[in-house]
């Protein structure tokens, strides 16, 4: 399980990186809201979900030190804000890309200072390990 959540970490990161991407376009030319958009950044949230999830699994399984504690709160701070601003923007009477241009970014920094808390770094390929060892300061 901690692999699979430490891997997916990957892909949550560079799929935010795309929307942000997708997102800035949209709302510098001013283009409508799109469908394809839409179901990025509803892959986006799902997968950030699905990391916070796997997270939540690992400290109910014993895999917790204290360091956690910065870490937990972040990383669910950035999946609750994410899936508040998209709801937003989705009852919208116009959607647009101006909400999840902001839960996305904030999402991402909240990741990024997440990872942080543990010392790590977010795109650090060595985290992979026993929790022994990452429990080490």
């Amino acid at each position: 399980m901690l692999h699979a959540h430490s891997a997916l970490r990957f892909l949550v990161l560079g799929l935010g990186l795309v929307c942000l991407v997708v997102f800035t376009l949209g709302q510098t030319q001013g283009k409508p809201y799109s469908k394809s958009a839409n179901t990025l950044v509803t892959v986006f949230a799902g997968l950030t979900h699905l990391q916070a999830t796997i997270g939540l699994l690992l400290v109910v399984m014993g895999l917790y030190y204290p360091r956690l504690i910065g870490h937990i709160v972040l990383m669910l701070a950035a999946a609750v804000g994410l899936q508040v601003l998209l709801i937003r923007n989705k009852r919208s009477a116009t959607p647009g890309y101006k909400l999840p241009l902001l839960g996305v970014a904030t999402a991402l920094l909240l990741m990024v200072g997440g990872t942080f808390a543990i010392g790590r770094h977010p795109f650090q390929a060595t985290v992979f390990g026993s929790a022994a060892t990452q429990a080490s300061p």
